[in-house]
């Protein structure tokens, strides 16, 4: 069940330092020319990383993502609490193939600080297991007497850690495993699917059987760490995590159109 998996480390940086087109949190993005910055409630999303693909390609082990294009991220604020907060929130992964690009300048009507400082994006190779509240780990869990934890998962985790000199706090990723904060985070692309996200607690467990069922159909797309201390995604995401989902049958078709989003902190 171990998985390959894009890791990624950040490194604090500035965006004169940095060329058109590099991955990374934060800063000016680098957008096609005829881009229209997306918008929540009339006013502009904030931008918080770039992804190009063309990096990370060798480390996609799976042969999952396009060989070349970008991802971008762009998050908006609850405005009534000025943070990031995952429930019914306006947010943006959007695929783009082209290449011609330019550094971009944000809106004129984005607040000062709504924009984050920059942080260069390095990608290597990491492995993930399931999240220990998976669905794939439910068998394994009664061969194990309901110790899989302390037995298998625990160790295997600090094993991968300690063997790729990753920093276990890093929640950063893409593909492979979710490493959730909270519960594998694929049951929640399936209450969004089935509008059940942020419902009660018992209407969840009517559900339950719906929510299983459907959650074996997504996986993990993308990780973005507002927790990262080379960044300040914290300033509005605290110590929060966010999770992107998309289908299994999109993600073989690299249709980036439909995108889920989770949000959890410790």
């Amino acid at each position: 069940m171990i998985r390959p998996t894009v890791g990624i480390r950040t490194k604090t940086s500035d965006d004169k330092y940095v060329k058109v087109g590099k991955s990374k949190l934060g800063g000016k993005p680098d957008l096609p020319k005829d881009f229209e910055w997306p918008k929540a409630d009339g006013k502009p999303m904030l931008f918080c990383a770039q992804y190009n693909l063309a990096e990370l390609t060798k480390f996609d082990k799976e042969d999952k993502l396009p060989k070349k294009g970008f991802f971008y991220v762009f998050l908006s604020l609850d405005q009534e609490w000025r943070e990031f907060n995952g429930v019914n929130q306006p947010y943006k992964l959007i695929f783009s193939e082209t290449e011609n690009i330019v550094r971009t300048e944000f809106p004129d009507d984005l607040e000062e600080n709504q924009t984050f400082k920059t942080a260069l994006v390095e990608f290597f190779e990491f492995y993930t297991i399931p999240d220990d509240e998976n669905y794939k780990l439910f068998e394994l869990e009664k061969k194990y007497n309901n110790d899989l934890y302390f037995f298998f998962y625990q160790p295997t985790e600090e094993f991968i850690v300690e063997e790729l000199y990753q920093d276990s706090d890093n929640m950063h990723q893409i593909l492979g495993h979710d490493r959730s904060i909270q519960s594998s985070v694929v049951y929640e692309f399936a209450s969004k699917e089935l509008g059940l996200y942020g419902a009660e607690s018992s209407e969840h467990q009517k559900r339950w059987n719906d929510i299983l069922e459907l959650s074996k159909t997504y996986e993990l797309l993308l990780q973005l760490d507002c927790y990262d201390s080379n960044t300040d995604l914290s300033k509005f995401g605290g110590s929060g995590t966010y999770y992107f989902g998309i289908s299994k049958s999109d993600l073989k078709n690299k249709n980036f159109n439909v995108i889920k989003m989770s949000f959890q902190m410790t």
